[in-house]
């Protein structure tokens, strides 16, 4: 047998050994003298050379038997397991447990009987404006510039004005001294007329001369009256010219903030302006930020619940540290029958410079309450369900939940309960999960699973 041929019996063995288990002296390769003598005819002929004896008895190899056992065994085992888990809650349920958290907040947000959101304004804000129209020359505020009433917001430019004004003060001291002319001339009209009268009582003049001071006279007071209103005339023509240059300045009607600038110098600006082909309407917004409400909308439904004065807490988005003060200004008694709403203005009792209109804002309604409620329902507390506490007094506990198992705690309550919270006076920090109703049997460090 050649090369080739020794090579086909040794890849056939192989794979008889992996594949059939078949030990290789089970392989037995005829070697008759036919055999031998006759010429290898190729693979073919080698291979229908090869034969199995199948009365030989196979051995199964030790090694065989315990990879099999350990298979076996670990299947059985993962089956097991798998059934195990799978029928675990059936056979050995776990309590079902309900958990709420442990708040921290406000004693108004603890007892608040309705709450509104809305938007904070200025009971007093304003877009201020010129009375006529002109060209800024002059802007001496800025945003967030603090003005009092009668500080001047803007001018306008007002040389022609003043000019005018100028001329007509002339015009004032012309008529004052034609004034004081007319004033000498009827003085001696009168004194001419005396004369005439104290001569024809002496009959010594004639009744015409008597006569023509009398009509000089009458001239003469005419005149100084006419003269008198035309110095008034003159004084009301100043303060016509003048009233024009005061409103070329824009003052600030009420004590105030700037927030806006909606005009630069050199704008033209005309009342009642629609855009900027007619001008700018309004050159400052001014607001007093020290008496800020929220414009609120309350339901229908619950206006029975709320009166005028009602303390309130506020709490503003932009300002999450703190808490405001509040009272019910007043309910606008007019509805809304599209939207059944009612609006609502709330004051803020203690504004801070944080606070500015248009920002969001909620408004938590207190019940009414004696003392410096106001004041007390800012301060923060810790707050538990009812539901959680279990016995009174000195003997108070609660259930808390840490990952999936409970543990008992000892606490101490403070004050009544108000819509299933309770005041925690010690125990408890805040953030805590607690079981509320918890079973009757259940014990510390026991495995739950919470209610979905």
């Amino acid at each position: 047998m050649g090369d080739s041929g020794m090579m086909s019996l040794a890849l056939v063995a192989t794979f008889w050994e992996r594949n059939s288990s078949v030990d290789l002296a089970m392989l037995q390769v005829e070697t008759s003298p036919a055999v031998l003598g006759a010429k290898p005819h190729g693979l073919r002929g080698e291979l229908s050379a090869l034969k199995i004896d199948r009365g030989r008895k196979r051995r199964t190899s030790v090694l065989a038997i315990v990879v099999w056992l350990l298979v076996g065994g670990g299947v059985l085992s993962a089956a097991a397991g798998v059934g195990y888990w799978a029928l675990k809650d059936r056979l050995f349920p776990l309590p079902v447990v309900k958990a709420e958290s442990v708040r921290v907040m406000t004693l108004g947000q603890a007892q608040t009987k309705l709450t509104a959101t809305g938007y904070l304004e200025s009971r007093f804000q304003a877009a201020v404006g010129a009375k006529v129209p002109g060209r800024i020359a002059n802007i001496p505020v800025e945003e967030g510039s603090k003005v009092k009433k009668g500080d001047v917001l803007a001018e306008l430019e007002h040389a022609d004005l003043d000019a005018m004004l100028a001329s007509r003060k002339v015009a004032v001291e012309v008529a004052k001294a034609q004034l004081s002319e007319a004033q000498f001339n009827a003085k001696q009209a009168e004194l001419d007329l005396g004369r005439e009268h104290e001569v024809f009582s002496r009959n010594a003049g004639t009744k015409a001369a008597l006569d023509r001071a009398q009509t000089n006279y009458e001239a003469a007071g005419a005149v100084y009256r006419a003269r008198e209103a035309a110095v008034q005339a003159a004084n009301s023509s100043v303060e016509e010219a003048q009233q024009a240059v005061n409103n070329m300045f824009i003052y600030a009607p009420f004590d105030g903030t700037v927030l806006t600038k909606d005009a630069e110098k050199g704008e033209s600006i005309m009342p009642g302006g629609m855009g900027a082909s007619s001008g700018r309407g309004s050159v400052i917004t001014l607001a007093n930020l020290e008496q800020l409400e929220v414009d609120t909308d309350v339901k229908e439904d619950y206006l029975g619940q709320l009166h005028k004065g009602q303390p309130t807490q506020v709490a503003v988005d932009a300002v999450p540290d703190r808490r405001y003060e509040g009272r019910l200004r007043e309910i606008i008694r007019m509805g809304d029958r599209t939207r059944g709403i009612v609006k609502v203005k709330v004051s803020i009792l203690d504004p801070d410079e944080r606070l500015f209109p248009d920002l969001s804002a909620t408004v938590n309604f207190l019940p009414d309450s004696p003392g410096d409620s106001g004041k007390q329902s800012l301060e923060k507390g810790v707050f538990a369900p009812v539901a959680a506490i279990q016995g009174t007094g000195d003997s108070q506990s609660v259930w808390v939940l840490e990952a999936e198992h409970v543990r008992k705690a000892a606490v101490k309550t403070e004050g009544e309960p108000h819509d299933g919270l309770v005041a925690i006076a010690s125990g408890l920090s805040g953030g805590e999960r607690l079981v509320v109703s918890p079973p009757a049997d259940l014990k510390d460090g026991e495995q739950v699973k919470t209610a979905e």
